[in-house]
């Protein structure tokens, strides 16, 4: 309960941030939509035998990094704007990884519905059940086509 009071805490702190600088905006259930892709995510992994994976805000702070540059610069992938890949991303925001991976998404009007959506995608699937990650983190933006998604999924070294 604590990891998730602690995604609602820093999605908050985050939107405040984003709004003072203008660098991208947030839906306004921001908090309860990433909640629901942690509690979609460890559903899933409970599901299938794994353990549920802790929040970490480094990684929440990587996620909304990328889902910010999504929204600003109209991308649709895992490379960012200035070049950038997941695992960078990590390491910028002060994350050691041995293990990174992440899954994007937009137009999905709800942290459920993307959950579903990325356990009926194989890569996705993949990346939520890895069974050696240990943490994640979760960023959602408004975007042009909809809310832009970012899980991050991995184990710091």
């Amino acid at each position: 309960m604590l990891r998730h009071i602690c995604a609602a805490l820093f999605l908050s702190l985050f939107a405040q941030s984003a709004a003072a600088s203008n660098a991208c905006s947030l839906p306004p259930d921001a908090s309860q939509q990433a909640q629901a892709v942690l509690s979609g995510v460890n559903a899933n992994r409970q599901a299938n035998g794994l353990r549920p994976l802790a929040y970490n805000p480094v990684l929440g702070r990587a996620a909304m990094t990328h889902a910010c540059d999504m929204a600003m610069n109209g991308l649709t992938g895992h490379a960012g704007s200035d070049g950038s890949n997941s695992q960078g991303r990590v390491r910028a925001v002060g994350y050691r990884d041995c293990t990174v991976a992440e899954n994007v998404a937009w137009g999905f009007p709800s942290g459920a519905q993307v959950a579903s959506l990325w356990m009926g995608s194989a890569g996705h699937r993949s990346n939520m059940l890895h069974p050696r990650v240990t943490e994640m983190g979760v960023g959602v933006t408004n975007g042009a086509k909809g809310p832009n998604w970012v899980l991050v999924v991995a184990r710091s070294c």
